[in-house]
């Protein structure tokens, strides 16, 4: 499974996965269920309503698609973060894809081996925080993601 929303889309599906590789929409927001909807019926793309501009071309088997269930949208927020389900929408915070990924994978495993999580300290606000590229701990400030509880989680 690879866990992923509308402006982390920027990998060739085809090629960067296993054929047998489901990839699972995290829907923060409606705009990405519209997005996702507009990529598999090739109908007209929106380009607003996203904090980074998702792909408008997305070459994917429809069949390799799955959605999130909220329910683990819900137990990440309010078991593990302990974030108010009623947020003023000025500061609405989430959990991290990887924090989702994270409670999926403890409710669908027997056994879960976590690698490659890792939280810089709140003074590195250079040290990168995905392996695969280099937004760091400062570009988050906006993001809606308390990285410091969810290190604590």
């Amino acid at each position: 499974m690879r866990l992923f929303y509308p402006e982390s889309a920027h990998f060739d599906p085809k090629v960067e996965n296993n054929p047998d590789t489901l990839l699972v929409l995290v829907a923060f927001k409606a705009m990405d269920f519209h997005w996702i909807e507009t990529i598999l019926s090739d109908k007209k793309r929106v380009r607003k309503g996203f904090w980074k501009q998702p792909p408008l071309i997305w070459d994917v088997n429809p069949k390799q698609i799955r959605i999130l269930n909220p329910f683990f949208m819900e137990i990440a927020a309010d078991k593990l973060l302990s974030l108010p389900m009623q947020q003023p929408r000025k500061i609405k915070q989430k959990p991290t894809t990887g924090l989702l990924a994270i409670t999926l994978a403890l409710h669908l495993c027997d056994l879960v081996h976590i690698a490659g999580f890792g939280y810089p300290d709140a003074y590195n606000k250079k040290q990168t925080i995905h392996y695969y590229e280099q937004i760091t701990l400062k570009s988050m400030a906006g993001s809606g993601h308390n990285v410091s509880q969810e290190a604590l989680a």
